[in-house]
């Protein structure tokens, strides 16, 4: 697992953004993405993940707060103000604006959340399609 950089690559996979510092947390709960369908990229900084948010197409992130000198509530806020509409799943500490997974992390629960936040993340996808296509009916109709 290499840590900024996209760890795996196969067309037509979903990405989803994990920020951690935790190895032992990185390696199970990476492995389900996996098993989910997702490609996984890492951060292991909170500024490194906000870099990769801005450049990237996540479907959403996972955030183990850690070491990095905000609150929970202030790294998701942050991360939110970044891309208003990506979902965030937050392990070990409750944050408003988030889907909270306690620690230690139930690996079912882990995967219900992801199965959730996937669903928000799709209808917000489709929505953006419908607004791109009544957008471009508009304009043709002027």
């Amino acid at each position: 697992m290499t840590v900024g950089t996209s760890v795996a690559f196969i067309n037509g996979m979903e990405s989803v953004l994990f920020c951690t510092h935790d190895p032992v947390l990185a390696k199970s709960l990476y492995g389900m993405l996996r098993q989910e369908g997702y490609r996984v990229e890492m951060a292991d900084r909170l500024i490194m993940a906000m870099q990769m948010i801005t450049g990237g197409d996540f479907s959403f992130v996972v955030l183990d707060p850690g070491p990095y000198g905000l609150s929970t509530e202030d790294s998701v806020r942050i991360m939110k103000s970044v891309s208003p509409g990506l979902p965030v799943i937050v392990v070990g500490k409750a944050s408003p604006g988030a889907v909270n997974i306690e620690a230690p992390v139930d690996l079912e629960e882990f995967k219900e959340a992801v199965h959730a936040v996937h669903e928000i993340s799709g209808r917000e996808a489709e929505n953006k399609e419908i607004k791109k296509d009544l957008l471009k009916k508009s304009r043709g109709a002027l």
